[in-house]
């Protein structure tokens, strides 16, 4: 009999983690059914059901395995994709099926694995197959910490050249320090502010004890025309920023107290594109800052 060696630390926790979760409930057809629909949103289940045919308990019990996967969450009573959901619909997805298609193709180069043919064979196959590869097709970046992504997105702020959008659940004082300043160099930007996070009273501690980002606010709440062109207020699901249409960082949080779980950098202008739409589709909905209310946000 074969020995098999034990699998232990990174392994283990693909093996018997939160991946194994996360495959079990994609491998159920209900699940991928509904996954699809909260792509453009659920915001009726008993019209959901019907339409996806499926009973009540299947739906409830694979949309709750949806949520616990972090790959569906509620906003404003509308089940949609969380950012995790999106990238795993839109890219893993596809990427598996095309894969499962091509896989008497891809054995071949498991087959020629250390001899002379294998790069060129490699080469060929995969640029038949067309096989779309997330990591090699995007520069992607797994930011852990809400520090580290801190960081990273300042460095990306101070090397703009040309915009910068942001929609964001927190107001770090850091992060709009950069901005600021890149308004400085003449980048234009604009911002969507989670609704929330502006009557939280230790947000407004926070501002009022930067006194370069409370200036600046203060500059900009003088003018309503400014304001209303670089500002809007709305929920928003999760928080993202695009530079200079090509440099994408967004973050997937824990939806009941949106703290940080991780983030993605990824330097890419289709996904840019993309978020730029859903920055926009936001940003035509939100509410327009009037000055009264931003002034009125540093009143402890």
């Amino acid at each position: 009999m074969e020995k098999f060696e034990t699998k232990t630390g990174e392994e283990a926790n693909i093996i018997t983690g939160e991946l194994s979760t996360l495959f079990r409930a994609l491998s159920h057809p209900d699940t991928l059914k509904i996954l699809f629909r909260t792509g453009i949103g659920i915001e009726n289940s008993t019209h959901a059901i019907e339409e996806l045919d499926l009973t009540p308990k299947r739906y409830y019990s694979r949309l709750k395995e949806l949520i616990d996967t972090g790959l569906v969450k509620k906003i404003d009573d509308v089940y949609k994709q969380t950012a995790l959901g999106r990238i795993i619909y839109d890219r893993f997805l596809p990427t598996m099926g095309k894969a499962y298609d091509a896989r008497e193709e891809l054995e071949l180069i498991v087959y020629l694995e250390g001899t002379d043919l294998e790069n060129g064979v490699k080469q060929r196959i995969l640029d038949e197959l067309d096989i779309p590869s997330f990591a090699e097709s995007t520069k992607v970046k797994t930011i852990y910490d809400y520090e580290s992504m801190v960081v990273d997105v300042i460095d990306i702020c101070d090397d703009a050249e040309e915009s910068i959008l942001m929609a964001s659940n927190y107001l770090d004082t850091r992060i709009l320090d950069a901005t600021f300043r890149s308004r400085d160099r003449g980048v234009k930007n604009r911002f969507i502010i989670g609704k929330e996070i502006l009557s939280s009273k230790l947000t407004q501690l926070r501002l009022m004890l930067s006194p370069k980002v409370a200036m600046a606010l203060m500059k900009l709440a003088s003018n309503s025309t400014d304001v209303s062109e670089i500002a809007r207020i709305i929920d928003i699901p999760y928080s993202f920023c695009i530079v200079d249409g090509d440099i994408n960082v967004f973050e997937i949080s824990n939806a009941p107290d949106i703290s940080f779980i991780v983030a993605f950098q990824i330097k890419n202008r289709g996904i840019g594109e993309k978020l730029t739409e859903f920055f926009e589709t936001f940003w035509k909905a939100g509410e327009i800052p009037s000055t009264l209310k931003l002034l009125s946000s540093f009143n402890v």
